[in-house]
């Protein structure tokens, strides 16, 4: 029996056709630099409308990629609703990759546009040859100021304001829906096991994803917020968070490229933010700057939304103290970001992240060595309409036949689905919310010639969470040069992969395989032995710490 329900395509249209009719009182308020700018959501979503019609009009057609390297900025909201709204594909790039990686994702992805804040201009330029052969051939530079000429033939730059005022403002409710698991938007992961893979959104797990914010169990985002998106467009689709604040009517508080404590402060006092969604990282800066100035936090403040990372224990315990709900939030770019959303309880270990949304399903598998018995950790395993069945341009399925995605995270799952995570299976370092690939920093740092081997561990870090901790071995004669090091390593690697400390060591400890043996390195690190003990009964070296 079929049911008697219409059947209409779930999507980012039916969101920008909402706020474009509905949105004049919901206010967006932006960081330019200097001051805060204030419009409201009606004229933003006006704003991308007319720059779906633009790109429609410049010759793109259904499935075209558009990609962005901006900020948090009012120009990138307008793309996030504008360019999937009419079937063209959003591609956010990370600000934080190589010049090298981001080129390779242009050409790989097929982007015909690129949005580029104006900050980003030299950058553009210096990455401009390696574009030559791609199929970009058209940047629009957000931002005040003269226009550049292009640094290259065959890609032509326009202003962003005077490319979408050209455009009319089409009909509203002539703004038709894409298919729904056509792709909506394009994020790259971290590359924690070699290069960024692409994960694709469908408008139906754009949808889904957003929905689940806004459940009380969740975020319960609703019409009474205004939430602060201290989180990179381009980290996860944002999180889903410009989606999910557009799709129930909250007002939005954008900083711009700033996400300095001093700036975000002022924005959330000023425009009396409700609900802040960042990094662990960017909440230990805040609350240290509030403290150093004996500042208290915005009255209107409610609940911190974070991830990417554990929340310290003594950081936890100052957000509850000032009588902000403190959200913490798991998931992954291949689940759409935020999957499991729990309200943090300082002095619980190890932490419940929380419940998993009605959109997902959570299982554990048992890791190699261990029984598969109630209250013993495994692998969490996730599946669910916004996790992927496979990255983009790769037939090779990520989840098993039944579509269960190995996470690569350990956990247990209590008896009423509570998930609480104690480690992880990923060699990787997350700093800042940002991960940190070892194997690829280990072999970069292979290449200098004087190294013989390397293992890179995280090591706790009180603001980061973790930073690399690099154990070397040197060839024999050499001599450590910490300067010539980094200056080698910087021109290839980002200067925020580099680690914080480096050891010395004669040789070191493998496991039955032949590889370094990581778990005791972590043990030894741990109980302090790395600081003054060599892994052979030579004499101890000391360590070098930059």
């Amino acid at each position: 029996m079929q049911s008697t329900m219409q059947r209409e395509a779930l999507g980012v249209s039916r969101i920008l056709r909402s706020a474009a009719r509905f949105g004049a009182a919901r206010p967006v308020h932006v960081w330019d630099g200097n001051t805060i700018v204030t419009t409201d959501m009606q004229r933003t979503a006006q704003r991308a409308m007319r720059l779906g019609a633009a790109l429609a009009a410049r010759g793109l057609t259904a499935g075209d990629r558009v990609a962005t390297l901006c900020a948090a900025t009012l120009e990138h909201c307008e793309a996030y609703l504008g360019v999937p709204s009419r079937g063209f594909v959003l591609h956010s790039l990370n600000l934080r990759m190589a010049d090298a990686d981001i080129a390779r994702m242009l050409c790989d992805c097929g982007d015909r546009v690129l949005i580029l804040d104006r900050d980003q201009w030299e950058r553009f330029v210096a990455l401009a040859p390696a574009l030559r052969h791609s199929m970009l051939d058209l940047v629009l530079l957000a931002g005040a100021g003269p226009l550049p000429e292009s640094p290259t033939a065959g890609i032509e730059v326009i202003s962003y304001n005077t490319f979408i005022e050209a455009a009319p403002l089409p009909d509203v409710m002539a703004l038709t829906d894409p298919p729904e698991e056509s792709a909506a938007a394009i994020c790259h992961t971290g590359g924690t096991t070699g290069e960024p893979k692409a994960v694709a959104y469908s408008h139906r797990s754009v949808w889904l994803q957003a929905l689940s914010l806004c459940l009380a169990d969740s975020l319960a985002l609703s019409r009474a917020d205004t939430a602060l998106l201290a989180v990179p467009f381009y980290h996860v689709n944002g999180w889903g968070l410009p989606y999910a604040a557009v799709m129930c009517g909250a007002g939005l508080a954008l900083p711009g490229a700033s996400f300095r404590p001093a700036v975000l402060h002022r924005l959330m006092t000023g425009s009396k933010v409700t609900l802040a969604a960042g990094v662990p990282t960017i909440w230990g800066d805040y609350f240290g700057h509030l403290d150093a100035n004996d500042t208290e936090v915005p009255t209107t403040l409610t609940r911190i939304a974070t991830g990417g990372s554990v929340v310290p224990e003594r950081l936890a315990e100052r957000i509850v103290r000032a009588d902000v709900a403190l959200l913490q939030a798991w998931g992954m770019t291949e689940t759409s970001s935020m999957s499991v959303v729990g309200r943090a309880t300082p002095g619980t270990r190890p932490a419940a992240v929380g419940h998993p949304g009605p959109i997902v399903e959570l299982r554990r598998s048992p890791v190699e060595g261990t029984a598969n018995a109630p209250g013993m950790p495994g692998e969490i395993q996730v599946r669910g309409p916004c996790v992927i069945r496979h990255y983009l341009d790769s037939e090779v399925p990520a989840c098993d036949a039944e579509g269960w995605l190995p996470t690569g995270d350990i956990g247990v799952i209590s008896a009423d689905g509570a998930l609480s995570l104690t480690d992880r299976l990923k060699d990787a370092i997350k700093s800042g919310g940002e991960w940190i690939p070892a194997p690829a920093l280990e072999d970069t740092i292979r290449t200098v010639d004087w190294i013989e081997d390397v293992a890179v561990i995280a090591r706790p870090h009180e603001r980061f969470q973790e930073r690399p901790f690099a154990v070397v071995v040197l060839k024999s004669g050499a001599r450590f040069d910490l300067d010539q090091l980094c200056s080698t390593l910087r021109a290839r690697v980002p200067s925020w992969w580099l680690p914080d400390d480096w050891c010395q060591v004669s040789t070191l400890p493998q496991t039955t395989l032949g590889k370094p043996d990581k778990v005791r390195l972590r043990a030894m690190l741990a109980a302090g032995q790395l600081s003054d003990l060599s892994l052979t009964s030579s004499a101890s070296p000391k360590p070098i710490t930059s």
